[in-house]
């Protein structure tokens, strides 16, 4: 891992940071054009980059001379975007799918409820995301919406009982037996693979997550809500794989590949904590960050 400083914005090159948005000068063919003022911009380093991904990251400088924190952010009043990274759709796709296999090399292979193998099932994504096959992406698809649903039973309780009332007898079936408590101890295992799944879900489909964006005024509810939400309206999308019917039933949302990233590298950590101690998830984010830059400068 390397110093080298990021930023990460939504696709209008806006940074959602905590104290307010940012509104960056943006690269011009690739050249860094004006420097951005601001009363406090955070430029993060790989490993600090991992909490903030978002749609595009560009790499960043700063002519202040200070030194990084200790979690790998540089706090300045100035600073300026150098380049645009390759970050995208795919590529977080890829960085999440990678953080599930690592996860599973070190904890060994662990089988969902119905008895599928989960090393199979990064396989089989990858061979999607790699163009090889399309056979897989039914049930790869299936597996993100189990996913999208278990998030809003847990997120949403106060919209989700009724919400999963309206579910078919299997999807309520997988979403029950992930929270059952014989599962426990593997469900976040599990968690990280199937946001890495999710992920593949937006790589797969992009221009229906860039339609559901569109259906938001300038991102306004970035703050509190950074996943796209399908209206649920039954819509038919020709797509690479066939015709695909989305929407209809409860309203689900799918995160965004750079979210499930986010989410994928973030519960593979905490497993590895839990397992192993906070050296061990030190190492993990160590490998994370290492890994995010290659993806970042691929």
């Amino acid at each position: 891992m390397s110093d080298e400083l990021y930023v990460a914005t939504d696709a209008a090159g806006t940074e959602h940071a905590a104290l307010g948005r940012i509104e960056w000068a943006l690269p011009r063919d690739g050249v860094a054009t004006d420097i951005t003022p601001g009363a406090t911009l955070l430029l993060r380093r790989a490993d600090a980059l991992l909490e903030d991904l978002d749609e595009r990251i560009f790499r960043a400088t700063s002519d202040e001379k200070k030194p990084l924190s200790a979690i790998g952010t540089l706090e300045v009043t100035t600073a300026r975007l150098v380049s645009e990274t390759s970050w995208n759709a795919t590529s977080a796709t890829s960085f999440a799918l990678g953080c599930a296999r690592h996860l599973l090399s070190e904890v060994g292979d662990v089988a969902l409820p119905d008895g599928t193998s989960l090393t199979t099932t990064l396989d089989d994504a990858q061979n999607v995301l790699d163009g090889v096959s399309s056979d897989a992406v039914p049930r790869l698809d299936y597996l993100a919406r189990v996913r999208a649903l278990r998030r809003l039973k847990h997120a949403r309780r106060e919209i989700a009982g009724q919400s999963l009332e309206a579910l078919a007898e299997d999807d309520q079936k997988d979403v029950d037996a992930l929270d059952d408590p014989a599962y426990e101890k593997l469900a976040p295992i599990t968690d990280a693979v199937l946001a890495a799944i999710e992920a593949l879900r937006h790589h797969v489909y992009p221009h229906l997550y860039m339609q559901a964006e569109d259906a938001y005024e300038e991102r306004l509810e970035h703050e509190v809500e950074d996943r796209a939400t399908l209206l649920s309206v039954p819509t038919i999308v020709p797509s690479p794989f066939g015709s695909v019917m989305f929407g209809g039933g409860p309203n689900i949302e799918y995160d965004p590949a750079w979210v499930s990233a986010r989410e994928a590298a973030r519960h593979a950590r905490m497993v590895i904590k839990d397992l192993n101690g906070p050296t061990a998830e030190a190492e993990e984010l160590k490998w994370q960050a290492g890994t995010l830059e290659q993806v970042l400068n691929s």
